[in-house]
């Protein structure tokens, strides 16, 4: 039965979009893995340009050097800022070289088709704290790690073959996910709001 008008034993709008976010950020984490690889291949594509290509390795940089943007997360909800940087950069990715994009869309529909939705759902939730993750892309080119820079591995074939050495194995080594687990995990996702919250004010 349909609630009545001024019915208040419906869901609320916070409790939606809460909801809406865990199922995005479920199906986003597990995905990982095969994001990653994607992610890779836009990396070494020559159609994109260098800066593309270099935002395009900060965010498995990002991923790699297990820096948290949001602080204090441990376990799966560590990797919330990872699957959110990495589609905040396919976004700008899209729009800097949409036809570029669209061809990865098509070889990677698996990652690029549910961006839309997916980044509905974060914006829903997280609303004006977003800005603090927009922030932490626009450092992404400055990122280094071991001693390789994001620059370097869109730009030199020795940092390159790195990167993607590091990706493969951090697939094999760190990056398994039970869904279930990962379901079970974003029931605390509230957590994550408070230390968003200091961030942008700080």
């Amino acid at each position: 039965m349909l609630p009545l008008p001024g019915d208040t034993c419906g869901p609320s709008a916070d409790t939606m979009a809460k909801d809406k976010f865990e199922d995005a950020m479920r199906e986003a984490i597990v995905s990982l893995p095969q994001d990653m690889k994607a992610m890779l291949r836009i990396v070494e594509d020559p159609d994109l340009d260098d800066d593309g290509r270099t935002l395009a390795a900060g965010a498995l940089i990002h991923v790699l050097s297990v820096s948290n943007t949001i602080p204090g997360q441990r376990g799966l909800l560590a990797y919330l800022d990872d699957v959110i940087v990495l589609r905040l950069v396919l976004e700008r990715l899209q729009k800097q070289a949409p036809d570029v994009m669209k061809r990865h869309s098509e070889e990677s529909p698996e990652l690029m088709g549910p961006l839309e939705d997916q980044m509905a759902a974060v914006r829903g939730y997280l609303g004006e704290l977003l800005q603090v993750l927009d922030k932490a892309v626009d450092e992404l080119p400055k990122l280094n790690h071991h001693g390789h820079s994001a620059r370097d591995c869109a730009r030199d074939e020795e940092a390159s073959t790195w990167l993607y050495d590091a990706v493969h194995e951090a697939l094999l080594v760190d990056l398994e996910f039970d869904e279930d687990d990962v379901a079970r995990e974003l029931k605390q996702v509230d957590r994550i709001k408070r230390p968003l919250e200091q961030r942008l004010q700080s």
